[in-house]
């Protein structure tokens, strides 16, 4: 699966209401789920991610335990594309993946930690997140048909829609956002 979308960053979390009250009451989203995500970044024991711009993540929302892998990112007009391959596990097998995981000689980067609601826009995930130590974000996936061209034309409509054209695009996952700034610290 390739994964089509544009990452925005708000000037605050208070933001995040007036988006919300757009995508109900303008747009007809439908809200699908609150959640809280815990996501555990890998590193490979053979090949360094940052430098191949991949990803390994245990994801860990609801019970429900996901490892996916994310390859490099392609941008084109502000909008990411990348390959993403989910699998989804049993509850209550998070301890056991991360166990076979390190055995394999995976080591742990970074946890990063976010609440999440989900709204379904027609042919779009919009992501409402709040996450821990960066502030606040809104991800809009395309999941639609057609290509990339047809999913930045989409995504760029969404975007003008919910009066977002002029916040900041972010191209960096939040696992790098959050590793240049525990860098800048030290």
């Amino acid at each position: 699966m390739i994964e089509i979308e544009v990452k925005l960053q708000l000037g605050g979390c208070g933001e995040i209401d007036r988006v919300e009250r757009l995508l109900v009451e303008v747009q007809g989203a439908v809200k699908e789920e609150d959640v809280v995500e815990e996501d555990i970044y890998l590193q490979h024991p053979c090949r360094d991610f940052a430098l191949t711009d991949e990803a390994l993540r245990v994801r860990s929302v609801n019970g429900r335990m996901e490892l996916t892998y994310k390859g490099p990112k392609k941008l084109v007009g502000g909008v990411k594309s990348r390959t993403e391959i989910t699998i989804v596990f049993e509850p209550g097998r998070a301890q056991q993946l991360l166990k076979l995981l390190n055995t394999l000689g995976f080591k742990r980067v970074l946890t990063v930690k976010k609440q999440r609601t989900y709204y379904r826009l027609r042919d779009a995930i919009v992501a409402l997140d709040r996450v821990e130590d960066l502030g606040c974000f809104i991800e809009i996936e395309y999941r639609g048909e057609g290509g990339v061209e047809e999913a930045r034309r989409r995504l760029e409509e969404i975007v003008e829609a919910l009066g977002l054209s002029g916040k900041p695009r972010i191209t960096k996952s939040y696992l790098e956002l959050l590793l240049s700034k525990k860098t800048k610290k030290t």
